[in-house]
Formats: C-alpha cells, structure tokens, sequence
C-alpha cells in the first residue's frame, strides 16, 4: 500500500526526471549554432504501479530514452537532391569562368580581331604593291592567330585546373568514408552496451550529407547502428570496412592531354561510376564543356588556316621564292600514300605545278605533279620533283618536304587542283591548325612582299590582285559547320551557345537551391533547436523539480507529524 515513504520516492523520481530534462534542454540551447545537431527530447514513461485490491498505486515517472528528433525521410530526400546541388554550383563557377577568357563582346576579343584580319585583307586586295599594307596584314594576321593561341592556353590552365581540382577532390572523399566507418565503430561500440549515442549520430549523419554533396551516395542503416553507403551501386562502407578512391592517368579521355585523371577504387582500379555531384561538374567541365570548345576553337584554327592557304598557296607575291622552301605540316610515315597519313586536310585525286623562273622573269620549266589520293606518298611527290632538272626534293627525317630551285632560278605553286599544298603546308600564309599552334608563315613576317596577291604566271603584273581579293572574300563565305556559316557566324555562335548553356545551368542552379532552402527548412522543423520554445520547456521542467521538491516537504512535515504523536 502506499506510504509516506513511497511518496519520498514519488518525489525523488519526478525530480530526477526534471533535472535530466533541465539538462538535456540545455544541452540543445548550448549546441543551438552547431551545424548538423539535432534537438534531442527525454522520453518519459511510468514505473509499475502498485496493485492493490483497491487500485494501482502510482510509483511516479522514469526515463526510458533520451531521443534524438530526426526524420530519416527527409535525410533521404536531402541527400538524393545535394549532389544536384554540388553539380550545378560547381559548372556555375566554371562557366563564369569560360565566359572570362573569351572577353566578348569588346575590341580585345576574338571576333574584333577576325573583323580587323578581313579589313587588312580588303586593304590588302586595294593596294596590292604597297608595302605598307602587306606589313599590316601580316600583322594583323599574327595578331588573330595569337588572340586564338591566347584563348586556347586560358582553355588548356581551365582544363588542367579542373584535372587538379578532380585529383583534390578525392582525398576529401577518402576522408569522409574513413571517418563515416570510424564513427560507425564508435556508434555501434556504444550503443551496444545501452548508452545513447544521439550526438554521435548527428556527427555521423553531417558528414554523409557532406558526402552527399561531392558524389551521389545512397546510405541505409543496419540492426546495430551502422551505415552502409553505396557508390554508383558500389559499396563503398559497410559498417567499419570501407573502400577508397584514387585517379590514375587516362589517356583515352583526351589523346592529346595524357595527363587527364580517372577516378578508380584503390583496391581493384575499377571506375568508379561518378554521376552527380560537385565531383561529377569538375568531370562534365573537363570532359564536355571545355572538350567542345576546344574542339570548336580548333576548328575554327583548321578552317580558317585552311581556307586562306588554299589560295595562298597557289598565288605569287611581288617576289618568288629563290631559295628552298619547306612543308609546315609534317608526314608520319613517306612512304604510304598521303590519304592514310592523317594530315589535317583532305587530298583529291587532282595535281599541282612548279613554275621555275629565270633571271629575267621568263619561265623555264612548269612542272605539273600528279597526285592520286589514295596511292600518292611524300616519297612519289619529291620523285616527280626531283625527275625536273629545275628543281630538288629531299625529305628530312621528321617528314618535312623541302624544295630547293636550281641556282640562279626562283619558282612559285600553282594551280593545286589536289589540296597536297595545304595537307602538307607548302607555302602557307599561316602555319599550324590549331588554336594553339596556328601562326603566321615566318617567311612572311621576314619579307612582306612574298604574300600572294595573284595568279598571273607574268611576274611583272604586280597589280594583279586575284589572290587577295579571294582571300578578302572569305569574310561572306560559308566555310564551317558543313558550309553554313561564315567564320565570325561559327563563332558568334560558339558565344551564344556557351552563354545559353550558362543560362540554363544558373536557372537549373537557383532551382536546386530552392529545393535545398526548402528541405533544409522542413529538416530544421524538425531537428532545429527553437530558442523560444527550450526557453519554455526550461520553465516547464523548473517547475516540474518545484513541484517534486514541494512534495517532500509537505511528506517530511507529515513524517514530523507521525513521530511526535509516536
């Protein structure tokens, strides 16, 4: 039955319970600016009664758990949704980035000095014999092709900073699952033996959301406590065995950057399956975005080069070349036919010939070299070359073609009807064709007056300006992406097109982060400390302890009682 002493007891339950609930409430005042915590709560229960033949009798409260207020779905939501996030916040800050090396629209960018290239080259066609103007044009042409040089080196440091921010990236990876199967020893070592382990959890449960945000992760917690986190599918942690990432060198990602990463278990060297995350916006930056424009910068390199050789190639300036003459592009192997050597530009069954002139300017041999696309070597060309008493052929170890005239003569091409001129880089206006090698013909920035301005075989016509003027008209012409757009169209619309996709990734960009703000609040619902009402519950439980001590002094005064009547 009850006794005074059983309402001691009473008592002294109510106040521990209180005070455990004073001190647990200001735990989670203490920890309110602390990233990750989550608010904890004394779950309170009943002890057994006891039972009498006219009732149960009460035996006051006692603490069956203090419990960490978490909702796992919401984790869950968070997490599948924050890789989105590392993704698009780490394209967003590249494509700022990109946008910066191309300094367009303004007089420094590429496409001023593409407009001032065909102005000079206007100028040039007008005023063919003055020297000036050739002198202008060279520069003018050094000018765009380093302005293209400049942009592809910005290109390559963008790339390569990338690599270097993917080799980075995966020491931090390996820290988390290191420290994510520590703490689950820690968890499950604890929490075995019936202690909580609520702070633990919520330090566990903040780095896997870090995780969560470099590489896209599932997780699912086991009977004792742990977690296991998936990679792609993989399992990466599995209670306190755990997998790491390393990179190795891909050649295959870019064969003309062999120092390009891939990320790969430590263990096995398998790939490992990177499909959201920031570290998956480092691998769309370097292996997408800054492939294509660099794929397209070469192309508008390779075309323009290209095209402008192509007539180059063929004309005369005010003087011929009296001394040898070498190829630009070289040759793997002399001896195959040229088609099946890779060259940067296509060979036509067709021919071209060698004007050989004498002192006075009369001609004194016009060899024609027949060229068949898909038989024809370096090796058959200097053979046909060298048959002609005019002229001398000889092939160097790199693959370089070198033409040399007979002494006292001088020669120029012409009428190349098979593109072997361009393919191998006979007498071009620019050298190289790519954005980072294309460069004017040093020939030229040395002696100006050997630009081609015609075609006339009469040297004396100096006036005659039909090279130049098919040059100046490569402006209008259609000559990239499958003869659709000029060369300032192609590149307006490399512009527009990075610009699009910036757009589109800043609105995909404030999209994640709505849902983020929006799943970050509702966690915070749920597991955030609220001032205000801890201010209250501390109030609440401090009078809970008043209450639970004002019963024994009322019991002590009736125990008083009890022994003065005794």
């Amino acid at each position: 039955m009850g006794t005074l002493f059983s309402a001691l007891d009473i008592a002294r339950a109510g106040m521990l319970v209180s005070q455990v609930q004073l001190d647990v409430t200001g735990h989670n005042i203490a920890n309110v600016n602390k990233e990750g915590y989550s608010r904890q709560r004394v779950e309170v229960t009943t002890r057994l009664p006891n039972y009498r033949p006219y009732g149960a009798i009460g035996r006051g409260p006692a603490i069956s758990d203090i419990r960490r207020i978490r909702e796992t779905f919401l984790d869950q939501i968070y997490r599948e949704q924050n890789p989105a996030l590392g993704r698009t916040e780490t394209i967003a800050n590249y494509f700022v980035r990109i946008q910066d090396i191309f300094q367009e629209p303004g007089d420094t960018g590429f496409s001023a000095h593409l407009s001032r290239f065909f102005d000079a080259l206007q100028d040039f066609a007008n005023n063919v014999e003055e020297t000036p103007v050739r002198v202008a044009l060279v520069q003018e042409g050094e000018a765009l092709a380093q302005s293209l040089n400049e942009i592809a080196r910005q290109v390559y440091l963008l790339e390569s900073n990338t690599n270097e921010e993917i080799r980075n990236t995966i020491p931090e990876i390996n820290s988390l699952i290191m420290r994510i199967a520590e703490m689950n020893k820690t968890i499950r070592d604890m929490e075995i033996t019936g202690k909580s382990a609520n702070d633990l959890r919520d330090d566990r449960d903040l780095l896997v959301d870090q995780l969560s945000k470099i590489v896209a992760i599932t997780s699912r917690e086991r009977d004792d406590g742990q977690i296991n986190v998936l990679l792609g599918g993989v399992e990466i942690i599995g209670g306190t065995k755990y997998r790491t990432l390393s990179t190795v060198v891909d050649s295959s990602i870019d064969p003309t950057r062999p120092d390009f990463l891939s990320v790969v278990f430590s263990d096995n060297q398998e790939k490992a399956i990177i499909s959201d995350g920031s570290l998956a916006g480092l691998l769309y930056i370097r292996d997408t975005e800054l492939k294509r424009i660099k794929e397209q910068l070469n192309e508008i390199a390779r075309t323009i080069a290209g095209s402008i050789n192509s007539i180059h190639s063929q004309g005369r300036g005010l003087e011929l070349y009296s001394g040898s003459i070498k190829s630009t592009i070289s040759v793997s192997d002399i001896n195959t036919p040229l088609s099946s050597n890779n060259l940067p530009y296509s060979i036509n069954n067709g021919s071209f010939q060698l004007l050989a002139y004498d002192s006075s300017g009369n001609i004194a041999t016009n060899l024609t070299v027949n060229i068949s696309a898909n038989s024809t070597s370096l090796t058959d060309i200097a053979n046909q070359i060298n048959a002609n008493p005019f002229f001398n052929a000889s092939i160097d170890s790199d693959g370089y073609l070198t033409i040399t005239p007979s002494s006292g003569y001088s020669f120029r091409f012409a009428n190349d009807t098979s593109g072997v001129l361009v393919a191998i880089g006979m007498n071009p206006f620019f050298t190289g064709y790519t954005a980072s090698t294309i460069s004017v013909n040093q020939d030229l920035l040395n002696n100006p007056r050997l630009i081609s301005s015609g075609y006339s075989t009469n040297i004396n016509e100096t006036g005659d300006n039909t090279a130049s003027l098919a040059m100046a008209n490569l402006r209008s012409r259609r000559i990239l992406s499958d003869s659709t757009q000029t060369a300032d169209e192609y590149y307006q619309s490399m512009i527009v097109q990075i610009g699009i996709n910036a757009r589109a990734n800043l609105d995909v960009l404030e999209m994640e982060r709505s849902f983020i703000n929006d799943f970050t609040r509702r966690r915070q619902e749920v597991s955030g400390v609220n001032l205000d009402e801890e201010v209250t519950n501390l109030i609440l439980f401090q009078r809970a302890f008043e209450a639970s001590a004002r019963i024994i002094i009322v019991t002590d005064r009736m125990l008083d009682a009890l022994l003065n009547i005794i």
